[in-house]
């Protein structure tokens, strides 16, 4: 026999005795802790996270003009305390590529938690559906100024728009509205409104 099939020859029966051959593919790796006597398992899987759901949004809006709510003095007549309230409409569709809609609806008051939620007969995800808000006081809006119109200011609503699924994703998406259509003398986003009239 040559030099070269020997080397051969060898190499093939001292592998399996060194172990390198060892039947190990497939087996969970493991150690032993030898202080608790027990065994760590070392699984490795193809973990995969859950996508939240998506929204499309097709319009929000002012649904229609504030709406004025005034308490009265019964002995006088007297206004006592007037707010202007907004609802806002949505026309919007919710998909989710691994998961099942669970809920969908409004924050108010920005703490990431549904206040408001939307109903649906339908599908979220077959066709625009149209949804209104409750309505919002003026005293919850922001002030703010529109670029390249200085020293005006409108009233803001704001919230968030929530869907939910049922494996724990969330879709939050922020808004500013502008919710005031009649100006009363330039006052806006007050606690009460009561003595001042519509100009």
């Amino acid at each position: 026999m040559r030099n070269d099939q020997i080397f051969v020859l060898l190499l093939v029966v001292l592998l399996p005795m060194s172990g390198c051959m060892d039947n190990t593919v497939g087996e969970v790796e493991g150690t032993e802790d030898t202080e608790s006597n027990t065994t760590v398992v070392n699984n490795y899987y193809n973990q995969t996270t859950n996508q939240p759901p998506v929204i499309h949004v097709a319009s929000v809006g002012i649904q229609d003009d504030p709406v004025s709510i005034s308490t009265y003095n019964s002995s006088t007549g007297e206004e006592v305390t007037r707010m202007y309230y907004s609802t806002f409409q949505f026309w919007l569709t919710v998909t989710d590529t691994d998961s099942n809609i669970s809920k969908v609806g409004l924050d108010l008051d920005l703490d990431n938690i549904i206040d408001h939620e939307f109903s649906n007969n339908q599908s979220w995800s077959d066709e625009f559906s149209h949804h209104l808000s409750p309505g919002i006081a003026q005293s919850n809006g922001s002030m703010a100024n529109f670029a390249g119109r200085e020293y005006v200011e409108y009233c803001f609503a704001r919230f968030n728009l929530i869907a939910l699924d049922d494996a724990g994703g969330i879709e939050i998406i922020p808004y500013s509205v502008n919710m005031y259509h009649v100006e009363v003398k330039d006052e806006l986003c007050l606690d009460d409104y009561a003595g001042l009239d519509n100009e």
